[in-house]
């Protein structure tokens, strides 16, 4: 989920809603990401969206791929891709990153490899079976120029939609459990 930020630094504005809100600050190269969600729907559930790395492409705008690529019983190494772009300006955002899980909770990741100089960050879930609270701090380095005095509105719109698609994936899984008898 790391990638989320990356994308976000050529995007088209998103509008975005109470359930979600972000903030980006630029402190010399380095974008400063935080965002919260808050949704309708157990912390069980909105963590078991977080967490399905393969398919998170499924649901995320603008991420065109993610897999865990390390073997099973090992660490997770996840490899994510996505496209950012504004106006005539298109980037591909290649990122392979080291994640930590303590479920039901926290995720951690830090950036191993791609075309990102730094990225590493964490979601942190809390809530309980009916309400839930997701929040996402980053800190990413491109190994690209962003321009200065917009990247981070046109990051923060980004990131809004991403976040929407999560929020909305959340809650249809939250309707579909709730639709289906126990």
């Amino acid at each position: 989920m790391a990638w989320l930020a990356c994308a976000a630094l050529f995007a088209r504005t998103a509008v975005a809603t109470d359930s979600v809100s972000t903030t980006v600050e630029r402190e010399r190269s380095v974008l400063q990401v935080r965002s919260t969600i808050l949704a309708a729907a157990p912390a069980e559930t909105c963590y078991a969206v977080l967490s399905d790395f393969d398919h998170l492409s499924e649901f995320v705008p603008d991420m065109t791929a993610s897999h865990v690529v390390s073997a099973p019983g090992e660490p997770i190494r996840l490899h994510q891709v996505g496209i950012a772009s504004a106006g005539f300006f298109k980037v591909t955002i290649d990122v392979t990153f080291d994640v930590k899980e303590n479920p039901p909770r926290r995720l951690e990741f830090e950036r191993v490899a791609g075309n990102m100089d730094q990225m590493r960050g964490s979601w942190n879930v809390t809530g309980d079976d009916g309400h839930c609270e997701m929040r996402y701090d980053a800190d990413l380095e491109p190994a690209f120029w962003v321009p200065p005095l917009i990247g981070p509105r046109l990051m923060k719109g980004q990131v809004e939609e991403q976040m929407e698609g999560l929020l909305a994936e959340i809650e249809r899984r939250a309707a579909a459990a709730h639709a289906s008898p126990h």
